[in-house]
């Protein structure tokens, strides 16, 4: 996505004589800092970052690097530190808890030959790391060192030249998580792309940081900007976090550093409904290449997010007599430039009712970068039916209600034993419910709502671990898989998810429509600020209530 930031390649300089020690040991340091190489330092075989750290960073830094959980996971492989970022909304695991009354930092360390992040929560008041989690395809924000190196093998790259007919001195976008299938760039090594503006067509350059090579270029029709420059907009950090005790809800809520808004401890009449929900990411799919969306305030860590617009709002919803019926809970997130070309507007909408059902709902407003863009949020539930344990995860197939023993996922389409999805007379497809049979029935959205022409979602069932999103979190998986490999698909391994705690992930898909043919808009802005045209698309599954007193629980029942 299109962002105002234009980093300098790092320039290795040829030909450097040794004239005393002092020099020597300069360039070597400056070589070291510069290659991708990693330096065993001390105990360490990862590369620090060197550059631009706080003195908290830096001592979050050097306790992460310097504990043995860490060494072991990084010792004799190609490991760097991309990030360290504070640790936001209460994200932290149940070995951090003391985070949350602490000055806690998240280490985020890249493996590129495991293509997997290892995590290290640095509590710092105590000069203690409290946890350390290993990430199998987690891409942590990109370090700045690593943006340098991703445009200086862009702008040195022969086919780049030869399609563009010169040599680039700078690119028009900041090399950002992006993937193109058919290459090595296909979800499975760290992956950028830039590109590179030239009238009504943009070239796009994806860079293979793993082999430190081009994987491919791209060029594309670019959409016209509006007739209209939009005016910037200026991120201004973290929206205050805040709780909410209305209408029998009682829930708080946080903006993360790179998973967008977090809700969590949620209840409703006293009984627990929510641990968290969260929208870790989008990924935008242009069918040859593609990007990996975060929003986020950032807290210091690496990588381009896109940030928080204004305050989180509560907005009390009403029904069509103009009776209020509950509220919502909404994060704007864009980037600064919206209206324009390849910038981008995402929303985290989170409804609540006064009845106990509740909406989790994702709007994508665009501008995309060529008319055909495919948006898939990546959405993290961690339901707590009454508690987060005894829960268990059924399905709806032409036979009846199936209940779900071991980890799963569910897809839009016809595949034996996973799809497509069947929904009943009222829209429920899917249900979570607790050993004493209450639960919720999960509504899915097929275009009933406003704004929507349905999500044709991939439904995840997984158990729930500490390292699979309790954190704040990488991007994961691919942009551009037509299948069910979103990312979540790396969280289904067989394990069991009867009568115990369970997250669900749920991933949308919506298609751009500009509106030239159809003339009716969809996932599109005509024009940002300060006369916005917009044209949302805002998807997301409804949860209904339910216990043994109030429907026939028995259809949902273990079948052989």
């Amino acid at each position: 996505m299109k962002v105002n930031r234009h980093s300098t390649p790092n320039r290795i300089v040829p030909g450097v004589l040794a004239v005393t020690l002092a020099i020597l040991t300069i360039f070597a340091v400056w070589s070291v800092a510069n290659s991708l190489t990693p330096v065993v330092r001390g105990k360490s075989s990862a590369l620090p970052l060197a550059d631009g750290l706080s003195p908290g960073q830096q001592r979050a830094q050097n306790l992460a690097l310097s504990d043995a959980r860490v060494q072991q996971r990084i010792a004799g492989r190609r490991a760097e530190v991309f990030g360290v970022r504070e640790v936001l909304a209460n994200q932290f695991t149940a070995a951090s808890a003391p985070c949350a009354a602490a000055d806690c930092r998240q280490v985020e360390i890249y493996l590129f030959d495991e293509n997997a992040a290892v995590l290290a929560i640095v509590n710092l008041d105590t000069s203690e790391v409290l946890d350390v989690l290993y990430q199998p395809g987690v891409h942590p924000g990109i370090s700045k060192q690593q943006a340098d190196r991703a445009l200086e093998i862009a702008l040195a790259a022969p086919e780049v030249i030869e399609e563009l007919g010169f040599r680039p001195l700078n690119a028009d976008m900041a090399p950002v998580p992006a993937d193109m299938p058919g290459t090595s760039c296909d979800g499975e090594h760290y992956c950028v792309g830039p590109n590179f503006e030239r009238g009504e067509r943009a070239l796009w350059a994806i860079v293979d940081l793993t082999t430190g090579e081009l994987a491919g270029t791209h060029w594309g029709k670019a959409v016209p900007d509006p007739p209209t420059n939009p005016i910037p907009s200026t991120p201004v950090g973290c929206p205050q976090p805040g709780s909410v005790n209305r209408d029998g809800w009682q829930l708080s809520y946080a903006t993360t550093g790179t998973d967008g808004l977090r809700v969590y401890d949620v209840s409703y009449k006293g009984l627990e409904v929510l641990t968290s929900v969260k929208h870790l990411e989008w990924h935008v799919d242009y069918q040859i290449f593609g990007y990996r969306d975060e929003p986020g305030c950032g807290g210091g860590g690496g990588g381009f997010q896109i940030p928080p617009q204004g305050e989180t709002r509560l907005i009390t919803m009403t029904g069509n007599a103009g009776a209020p019926t509950g509220f919502e809970v909404v994060q704007d997130f864009r980037m600064s430039n919206w209206g324009a070309t390849c910038n981008y507007r995402y929303e985290n909408r989170l409804q609540f009712f006064s009845d106990g059902r509740f909406r989790i709902a994702s709007a994508a407003y665009g501008r995309g970068c060529q008319p055909d863009g495919v948006y898939r949020p990546v959405v993290r539930i961690d339901l707590a039916v009454d508690g987060d344990d005894g829960d268990t995860f059924a399905y709806l197939e032409e036979s009846g209600w199936h209940t779900v023993i071991t980890e799963t996922y569910r897809t839009p389409y016809d595949d034996p034993g996973h799809g497509p999805h069947v929904y009943d007379a009222s829209g429920a497809g899917w249900s979570v419910f607790d050993d004493a049979g209450s639960g919720y029935f999960i509504v899915g959205d097929q275009g009933q709502y406003p704004q929507s022409r349905g999500a044709t979602p991939f439904l995840y069932v997984a158990q729930h671990h500490d390292a699979e999103g309790e954190t704040d979190m990488g991007p994961i998986g691919s942009c551009c898989e037509d299948n069910h490999m979103q990312g979540p698909h790396m969280y289904v391994d067989g394990e069991n998810v009867q009568s115990t705690n369970i997250v669900l992930w749920y991933v949308a898909q919506m298609v751009t429509d500009t509106g030239a043919s159809s003339g009716d808009p969809y996932c599109w802005t005509v024009s940002g600020e300060p006369a916005p045209e917009t044209y949302p698309c805002i998807v997301g599954p409804l949860f209904v209530p339910f216990s043994p007193t109030t429907i026939n629980y028995f259809p949902i029942m273990l079948r052989d």
